[in-house]
Parts: structure tokens; sequence; C-alpha cells
């Protein structure tokens, strides 16, 4: 069965931190050897090797070791338009519900800062930034922000997250006897790693478990 490892990154955080910095994260990609590289990134994005704002890691880190491995790329998420669709369904209900409930939003805001706060002073590495003590983190919180924002919120980001899967699986049936490195920012851990775990016709790795061996 193709074997996948879901490696958290941390975007533009990595040129912010010691312990999970872009030169870590490209020492652990070339360590998995990956057969294709799953990116969260639009397929025009991935294509032309468009720098980003947020997710850093992809020219520090990312867009070189496509040509040093010379392994195969995979966008994880849609083009266009539906892209831009489906960011502006999920921001439109977030800025009626932002005008309709400010004081929720605020305490969102901070609950979020403090999670992040403490998240932040305990990682040490980039087993704990993929252990499942992170991922209960996330999960804890995304439970929260559904239930804050409501149903467009918790739809869009269900419908976020099978296209990864989706992609994922795609790619699995192009390399049956391969590994494919699944990079997505660290709040989609949880999700992916569950349902890839329940999964019988792919064989997901312990990410935290193989990254202990590294550092």
């Amino acid at each position: 069965m193709t074997e996948i490892i879901v490696l958290c990154t941390l975007h533009h955080l990595h040129g912010q931190i010691d312990f999970y910095t872009y030169d870590h994260l490209s020492e652990i990609i070339r360590g998995f050897a990956p057969d294709a590289l799953a990116c969260e990134l639009r397929p025009e994005d991935l294509e032309n090797r468009k720098p980003q704002t947020i997710k850093q890691e992809y020219q520090h880190s990312i867009y070189p070791l496509l040509d040093e491995l010379a392994c195969e790329a995979l966008p994880l998420e849609p083009g266009e338009p539906l892209y831009s669709e489906w960011v502006q369904q999920m921001r439109k209900a977030d800025e009626i519900f932002a005008k309709n409930h400010p004081a929720a939003i605020e305490q969102f805001g901070s609950y979020v800062n403090a999670l992040y706060e403490i998240l932040l002073a305990w990682w040490r590495s980039p087993a704990d930034v993929n252990s499942a003590e992170t991922d209960r983190h996330f999960e804890i919180k995304r439970r929260y922000q559904n239930a804050l924002f409501g149903e467009a919120e918790a739809k869009g980001w269900e419908r976020w997250n099978q296209h990864f899967l989706k992609q994922i699986l795609i790619e699995a049936e192009s390399h049956p006897q391969g590994r494919i490195v699944a990079l997505v920012g660290v709040e989609h851990g949880y999700w992916l790693r569950k349902r890839l775990g329940q999964r019988t016709d792919v064989k997901l790795l312990d990410t935290a478990s193989m990254l202990s061996h590294i550092f």
C-alpha cells in the first residue's frame, strides 16, 4: 500500500522559532524521501511557484526541494474559480457573524491567542508539533469554532479538508508502493490523520514517532 505521512507545518512561524525552522523542514522532507509531495497550494500557485505571504515554507523550503528531490508535486487546494468561491463563502459567513456578535468574536480571538501562546511555550521539536496532543488541542478548537460560527463554518471546513483527502487518495492510486508526504498547516493535522488512519487502502505512518528519531 501507499505510505502516507501527514507533516504539519507552521507557515510563517518557521521563520520565528528555533525548534522547527525552514531548514529543519527541508531536512525532515529529505529524510522522509517522498515519491510525491502534496502541497497546501492552488494548482496555479504550485505550477508558477508563487511566493506565499502566510505559507512562507514554500519559497524557503519546498520549492527548492522539488528540484533537488525530483519528486512529484501535488496541489491540495482547488484551482480557480472554485478556490475563490469557497474562500468568499466562508469569509462572508464570518463577516456576518462578526457584525452580529462582536463580543463573541473578541472572546474567540483571545482564546486562539492564548492557545498558540501555550503551544509555542510547550513545543520543543517538530515531533511535538505533529503529536497526538497537538492534534487534540486543534480538534477541540475546531469544535468550538464550528459551534460558535455555525453551520456555514462547519460545512466550509469539512469541504476544504475533504478536498485535501480526495487529492491525496487520487495521488495514492498513482503510487501504489510509494510514499506521499502531505504538507498541511498544523490545524488540519488532526482531521487528515483521523480519516487516513481509518482507511484500509493506504498506510498512514506515525509522523511524531518518525520525527522523534530525527530530532
